[in-house]
């Protein structure tokens, strides 16, 4: 029984990882964000959508897209996700007798 449940716990677990790794990155693509904007101002102009309802969605979604670009910048820098931050660094450099300071 252990040998059969086993393979299958693992298999619907890569499958279920798999499909949250495809929804964090569709829910993190800036084209799809703004479509989404786009779709709603539509919806508002249409009158499916009060400006209430609209102003809200705007905001969460700008603050979404906001935050995925600085998640993105910096990633693009180096940045720690673990919230590190260098505030220093020591050296120490040695010359031969060939090398000159520049």
């Amino acid at each position: 029984m252990f040998l059969l449940d086993s393979p299958l716990i693992g298999g619907l677990r890569f499958v279920l990882d798999k499909v949250a790794k495809v929804a964090d990155a569709e829910m993190d693509d800036e084209a799809r964000l703004r479509e989404i904007l786009l779709d709603c101002q539509m919806q508002l102009e249409a009158g499916e959508m009060t400006d209430a309802e609209y102003a809200d969605l705007e905001r969460d979604v700008l603050k979404h897209l906001s935050e995925v670009r600085r998640r993105r910048s910096g990633e693009a820098e180096g940045e720690s996700t673990a919230g590190y931050k260098v505030t220093g660094a020591e050296v120490d450099v040695q010359l031969s007798d060939d090398d000159e300071p520049h």
